[in-house]
């Protein structure tokens, strides 16, 4: 082992350095759409959706008590296989949330929508892509 390397403050100095130099070539190289975590709306505001990359948690929150429930989709983003989809019919800002199981290395897409009892959902946002 090098001389350097056995004094304890140029070793401190050098792991450090390596960390952040690994830091930021990895966050370099997450593109902007791969983002894990965030709010997306339906248009109008009327439904909220999130997914929380740490809890692995999908969101569908009803906004607006309009008629309308909210609806949180998730999809395979290559073929858009059906993933997950989370209601939430009473607009008491409570939300509701389902853990489904997302694999590694796999992308998925979401999107928010509003819908009537009995139809297909209307009003959606754009599908918006995530990693697990």
């Amino acid at each position: 082992m090098s001389q350097l390397i056995k004094n304890p403050r140029v070793r401190a100095s050098a792991v450090v350095g390596t960390l952040s130099l690994a830091l930021v070539t990895g966050l370099a190289a997450t593109p902007a759409s791969a983002n894990s975590s965030g709010w997306w709306t339906s248009p109008g505001k009327r439904a909220e959706g999130f997914y929380n990359s740490l809890s692995g948690r999908v969101y569908a929150n009803d906004i607006k008590a309009d008629g309308y429930n909210a609806i949180t989709q998730v999809r395979t983003a290559k073929h858009g296989y059906f993933v997950v989809d989370i209601t939430d019919k009473v607009a008491n800002n409570g939300g509701s949330w389902k853990t489904p199981t997302l694999y590694s290395g796999v992308r998925f897409k979401m999107r928010v929508c509003v819908y009537k009892t009995g139809h297909k959902p209307t009003k959606c946002g754009s599908w918006h892509e995530f990693d697990k």
